[in-house]
């Protein structure tokens, strides 16, 4: 060892010159950035399109909506409009569940649209899905690369004996296992800065100082991932005798933390609280609505004791009294009943979701990606809540809506009309859907644990390093 300079980072160096110089290493290195690189300008390409076609879809909606001229209020609730949801920025490093709950909505009168709510395949089932993705080479194919480059660091005949030689020289095993760490941790965070360069470049329209923030953050979590199974594969690789012990070993982890985990985890998150499918959701809401009044009918019966406070209201003593029109008011009372119910149906709904979120995110004590995924999609807005947060935004806009032109009926159909109508887009023009995306404070609370348990898996692989650095000291 050159007395000059301390061993860990002489160690480092020239572990890094190693790396360097190894063919095999760049040409994984280069394979993998080629593949995040491709999958990037695709998912970029995709999402610009996407976002055309949502813009081009939602000004012929609009042509649709204005083109019905005078029509009747209650049969344009009826008609329905649609919403598109805009593309997320950084759906382009992680689609998260783009894919799997669509983006468009149709808004009618009565009725949140069953085909918004998926069964549990819409819950925590998804994460076990998805095609490739920059996500996909940074979650699945990094850390199998770390398992080849790194396996047989320590493993085999020649590098024990040239690891042997360098604590000969005054090195400490800790010292020896550290800086190959080390090294190979510059390298996986030169690979990072440069996918986050590119994920940037795919991203200009949404530069921002929030967006720079949700990247760096993201950015942050998959580094983070990368040195827990990185450090890891190095204490297997200390560990064992052999490199064909050592590849066992390293691949087993990989098959564990990246392949079963992911996989089982939704499922026993299903098992464990299991959520409606769409038809029982849907059959649910319907016989809870179909309990209370026809709002479409003023002589229902079960609407005796609102007739009777209704007339109390304005002091008359018939309905054909009042001065407004009466069916109107029911239409305006029946949309509340029933948004009502869907509301109440909807939370208990997502409230499943999160517990199997949640159930799942306990599994990341055996797997760290199970605390990477909902991280990083959370931070590209791609996960269950930020589709959520979309859908509460439709149904905001839909009820206004609907209730605006009830409210035309009420205030303007005269006693004794049998037909009415009137300029229906008039009435609803000074209602704008603007959907908003979750603001970066609103995401971070949901941040703390997935960050600390991968900070927890990085600690414990280096406390797996550290007891690796004994067996190797022995060996000596």
């Amino acid at each position: 060892m050159n007395a000059g300079m301390s061993p860990l980072p002489l160690i480092a160096r020239q572990q890094w010159r190693s790396l360097a110089r190894e063919r095999r290493l760049r040409l994984l290195g280069l394979l993998v950035l080629a593949l995040s690189a491709l999958a990037l300008f695709d998912a970029a390409l995709d999402t610009r399109r996407l976002e055309a076609a949502r813009i081009h879809d939602t000004v012929a909606e609009e042509a649709v909506w204005e083109a019905q001229g005078e029509a009747n209020p209650h049969g344009a609730a009826h008609f329905g409009r649609y919403v598109y949801k805009p593309a997320a920025p950084l759906a382009v490093l992680d689609p998260g569940l783009t894919d799997h709950v669509g983006s468009s909505v149709k808004l009618e009168g009565h009725v949140q649209n069953a085909s918004r709510f998926r069964t549990t395949d819409g819950g925590a089932a998804l994460g076990r899905f998805g095609g490739f993705s920059p996500a996909f080479a940074l979650q699945v194919l990094v850390p199998l690369t770390i398992v080849f480059a790194a396996f047989g660091v320590f493993s085999g005949e020649r590098a024990r004996q040239l690891a042997l030689q360098e604590i000969g020289a005054g090195a400490t095993p800790w010292q020896l296992v550290l800086g190959r760490f080390g090294a190979y941790a510059a390298a996986l965070m030169l690979l990072l800065a440069l996918v986050g360069v590119l994920a940037a470049l795919a991203t200009v329209p949404a530069w921002s100082a929030a967006h720079f923030a949700a990247l760096g953050l993201m950015l942050a979590a998959h580094g983070l991932y990368w040195l827990a199974v990185l450090g890891v594969t190095l204490a297997i690789s200390a560990w064992s005798a052999s490199s064909r012990g050592a590849l066992s070993g390293a691949l087993a982890f990989w098959i564990v933390a990246v392949v079963l985990a992911p996989m089982l985890a939704p499922m026993l998150a299903e098992a464990r609280h299991p959520t409606p499918s769409a038809e029982a959701f849907e059959a649910a809401v319907t016989e809870e609505v179909m309990k209370g009044p026809d709002g479409h009918s003023p002589r229902d019966v079960r609407f005796a004791e609102f007739e009777k406070a209704t007339l109390a209201r304005y002091r008359v003593k018939h309905i054909d009294e009042l001065p407004i029109n009466y069916a109107g008011l029911l239409f305006e009372h029946g949309e509340k009943a029933t948004a009502d119910i869907y509301n109440r149906h909807v939370d208990r709904l997502y409230d499943g979701y999160a517990a199997q979120a949640r159930f799942a995110l306990a599994g990341s004590t055996l797997s760290p990606l199970l605390a990477l995924r909902p991280l990083s999609s959370s931070l590209a807005r791609t996960d269950m809540a930020a589709h959520r947060h979309f859908l509460a935004q439709a149904e905001a806009y839909r009820y206004q809506t609907v209730q605006a032109l009830n409210r035309d009926i009420k205030l303007n159909r005269k006693p004794g009309m049998r037909e009415y109508a009137t300029d229906v887009a008039a009435i609803t023009r000074g209602i704008a859907f603007s959907p908003q995306p979750l603001a970066l404070g609103e995401l971070l609370p949901r941040t703390v644990l997935p960050f600390a348990a991968l900070a927890g898996w990085v600690a414990g692989a280096l406390l797996l390093m550290r007891l690796a650095a004994r067996r190797l000291e022995g060996a000596a």
